[in-house]
């Protein structure tokens, strides 16, 4: 068996991009194809982890495995520290993209005023972060994220034992 120390590093530099995809207002936005920014943290992982590997050793599933659950372990890590610290700085921002986007999806008409004043309370939400809600986003992020990463990791270590395959 493998030392798991060596799924940290790829899966630390991946989650921290990842983390910056899901938090950067209208990058993540991503998301919203498929969860494709979290497959991309898995795939960055893989591929991040293939660079380190010595010559003629193949990549395995259980490698992607590891690598896309350490990936979605470290980017729900960052991202919560980005939601605490960075989060409240720029919620307003994040509540006027969303408020115009709302707008041209409906064509320009009146968002109604009940959804307008609960984006209002999320928002006033975000600017002070209780611990509780905090600790539940965490574990929430945690588990959807591992899931997503782990399924692109999954998908890029097939792809490359598929690859080393017809090569050989």
């Amino acid at each position: 068996m493998k030392n798991n120390s060596a799924y940290f590093r790829p899966a630390l530099f991946a989650g921290l991009i990842l983390s910056i995809i899901n938090f950067a207002p209208g990058l993540n936005l991503v998301n919203c194809f498929c969860c494709a920014g979290l497959l991309f943290g898995g795939v960055l992982a893989v591929l991040f982890y293939r660079m380190d590997l010595p010559e003629g050793q193949t990549i395995m599933n259980i490698d992607g495995f590891y690598l896309g659950l350490w990936t979605g372990i470290f980017a729900a890590g960052f991202e919560t520290v980005l939601n605490i610290t960075i989060g409240p700085l720029i919620a307003d921002v994040k509540f006027r993209m969303l408020e115009n986007l709302m707008k041209r999806m409906l064509g320009g008409m009146q968002i109604p005023p009940d959804i307008m004043s609960q984006l209002s309370q999320a928002i006033a939400a975000a600017k002070r972060p209780a611990l509780l809600d905090t600790l539940v986003s965490f574990f929430m992020i945690v588990v959807v994220y591992s899931i997503f990463t782990i399924f692109g990791a999954l998908l890029t270590s097939a792809f490359i034992q598929k690859q080393r395959a017809k090569q050989d």
